[in-house]
């Protein structure tokens, strides 16, 4: 992994390129790609730094389920273009499946849990980019889906 500062491409006016095959080598050993935003995580690819967008290519195999967690000020909005990816929607009990060509938006706030039962990949837009998310441990909401105690 290489320092962020290394790997960074900043916006300065110019028209500026990252090609598939500096980031092609991370897929599907990392799962999520971030190629924009304000990343403070060490990568092995470049990435474009922008604050007010995050663009993640993300590549699942069965079972990449994620954990409960919500952003208190992140939109997600995500494309699904090859398999199927489903969410758990804590507020309702409701798992929602996305196939192919379908658009999803979870809004700030929501809490869900990512399901993956076959590989399945996609293109996730987070509004602004913030490295902010609950998981159950540190969620004080009243939730029968807890997966963790609250530690406050």
């Amino acid at each position: 992994m290489k320092d962020p500062q290394e790997m960074e491409r900043r916006l300065a006016g110019d028209v500026v390129r990252i090609g598939g095959a500096e980031y092609a080598g991370a897929l599907p050993a990392d799962r999520h790609v971030f190629l924009v935003g304000n990343l403070q995580q060490p990568t092995t690819y470049p990435f474009i730094r922008d604050e007010r967008v995050e663009v993640v290519l993300v590549s699942y195999r069965a079972g990449d389920d994620g954990r409960y967690h919500w952003h208190p000020d992140v939109t997600e909005y995500e494309l699904v273009v090859e398999g199927e990816i489903g969410y758990f929607e804590v507020a309702s009990g409701v798992s929602h499946w996305f196939g192919a060509g379908d658009f999803v938006a979870i809004p700030a706030g929501a809490c869900v849990k990512r399901l993956v039962r076959a590989p399945a990949r996609g293109v996730t837009v987070k509004v602004p980019s913030s490295g902010t998310k609950i998981h159950c441990d540190r969620c004080s909401r009243d939730c029968r889906w807890r997966a963790a105690p609250f530690v406050p």
